[in-house]
C-alpha cells in the first residue's frame, strides 16, 4: 500500500509490469484460516495415551474457527490470530469388558496475544454416566484428564510455531548493490587560475517562507465496534500507532507533548487529551511550508448503538495539500488501523 505521505522510489508497484511486490515492501494481507485447520486437526489427532488398563485418543476436530491473518509489511511479518478450537476424546479399557466413554476439549482462545504461552484448555465427559462405567469416568477424572490437557497445550504450542516458521518472511537474497560498485568517476582536473575581476553586487540567501493563504476543512466520520477509550487508545498509545504504521513513531502521551508518525514525515503537538472524549493536535506534514500547521479535533462518543462514533475535523490544511492529507488519513491510519486491531468500522 503506497505512503501518500511520502514520494519515495520504493513505491513502485504500478510502475512495474509485472506488478512485483519487490523485497515484500508493500502491504499484503492473507488468510491462513484454512492451513490452521488442517494443521491443528493433523497436530490434535496425534493424541494417543495409552496405558496398561486403557486408551485414550483423539479422534476429530470439528470445529476451528476464527481468524488468522498473515499480514507482510516493509519486509516484516505481523501474525494476527485468535482461534477457537472443539476436539472429540474418546477413552477405552482394555480387556474383553470393554467400556467406552467419549467427551470434548476447548480451546477457547488460541491468540496472538498469549504467544507460545500454554492455552486455556477445558475437558468434558459427554457420556453418560451409569453403574457401568461410573468407575472408569472417575479413573480419567485424574492422572489420564491432566496428562492429556497438557499433551493439547503442547500441540498448540507447537501450532503457533509452525505457524511462524511457515509464514516468517525469509531475507531478501536479491537486495540492491549500492552504486559505487557499477559507477566509475573521473578524476577532477586540475582549475587554472585566471586573472580576469569581476565586480558583482551581493545578493541575499536568504528565503522568504511561503505564505498560504487559502486553507481546507476536512471532516471524517468514523464508526468503530470497540469502547470510546480503547479507540481513543490506537492514537495515543505508541506501541498500538507502530503496530497499524509499521515504522518509527515518537509519542509523547501528555499535553504539550510532541509526536513524529512516518519516520517525521508527520509531525505536531498534543493541544488537548482527554481519554476516551477528545483529542485535539497541531499537526503537519513536512511537506508543507515553514510554518504551516493545521489543527486536528478528534471526538469519541457513544450514541445510539453499541458503538464508538469517531468525528475527525482538521482545520487549516493548504488547499494544495487536502487531497494529499486526507487520502493519507484514509489509507495510511484509519484503513491500516482497522486491519490491524479489527474494529469493523466504516467510514462516511
Amino acid at each position: 500500500m503506497a505512503n501518500a505521505y511520502e514520494a519515495d522510489p520504493r513505491w513502485i508497484v504500478e510502475n512495474r509490469a509485472d506488478g512485483k511486490n519487490v523485497n515484500n515492501w508493500h502491504w499484503v494481507q492473507s488468510d491462513r484460516l484454512p492451513w490452521s485447520k488442517t494443521v491443528i486437526t493433523e497436530l490434535l489427532t496425534q493424541t494417543v495415551l495409552d496405558t496398561d488398563e486403557f486408551t485414550f485418543k483423539i479422534t476429530s476436530v470439528p470445529t476451528v474457527e476464527g481468524e488468522c491473518n498473515v499480514n507482510n509489511r516493509k519486509g516484516k511479518t505481523i501474525f494476527l490470530y485468535e482461534i477457537n478450537v472443539k476436539a472429540n476424546w474418546i477413552a477405552e479399557t482394555k480387556g474383553d469388558n470393554k467400556i467406552k466413554v467419549q467427551g470434548e476439549f476447548s480451546i477457547p482462545y488460541i491468540s496472538d496475544e498469549n504467544g507460545e504461552e500454554k492455552p486455556k484448555v477445558t475437558y468434558s465427559v459427554t457420556t453418560k454416566e451409569d453403574d457401568d462405567n461410573k468407575s472408569f469416568i472417575n479413573k480419567l477424572s485424574s492422572s489420564p484428564r491432566s496428562q492429556s490437557i497438557e499433551f493439547v497445550q503442547k500441540k498448540a504450542i507447537e501450532f503457533v510455531q509452525r505457524l511462524k516458521k511457515e509464514f516468517t518472511l525469509k531475507p531478501a537474497t536479491n537486495s540492491p548493490t549500492t552504486s559505487s560498485d557499477t559507477t566509475t568517476s573521473t578524476p577532477p582536473q586540475p582549475v587554472t587560475p585566471t586573472t580576469t575581476t569581476t565586480t558583482s553586487t551581493p545578493t541575499s540567501t536568504t528565503t522568504t517562507p511561503k505564505v498560504v493563504s487559502k486553507t481546507k476543512t476536512l471532516t471524517i466520520i468514523e464508526e468503530f465496534q470497540a469502547s470510546p477509550l480503547d479507540s481513543y487508545d490506537v492514537f495515543t498509545n505508541p506501541a498500538k500507532i507502530a503496530a497499524y504504521t509499521q515504522d518509527k513513531v515518537e509519542f509523547e502521551n501528555k499535553e504539550g507533548g510532541k509526536f513524529s508518525l512516518y519516520g517525521g514525515m508527520i509531525r505536531g503537538t498534543n493541544v488537548q487529551l482527554v481519554p476516551g472524549s477528545k483529542l485535539v493536535q497541531k499537526w503537519r506534514l513536512n511537506s508543507w511550508p515553514q510554518n504551516v500547521e493545521s489543527e486536528v479535533t478528534i471526538t469519541f462518543k457513544v450514541e445510539s448503538k453499541p458503538a464508538t462514533k469517531i468525528e475527525i475535523v482538521q482545520t487549516g490544511i493548504p488547499v494544495d495539500e487536502f487531497e494529499k492529507t486526507e487520502e493519507g488519513w484514509r489509507r495510511n491510519i484509519l484503513e491500516r488501523l482497522k486491519s490491524v486491531f479489527g474494529y469493523s468500522s466504516r467510514i462516511y
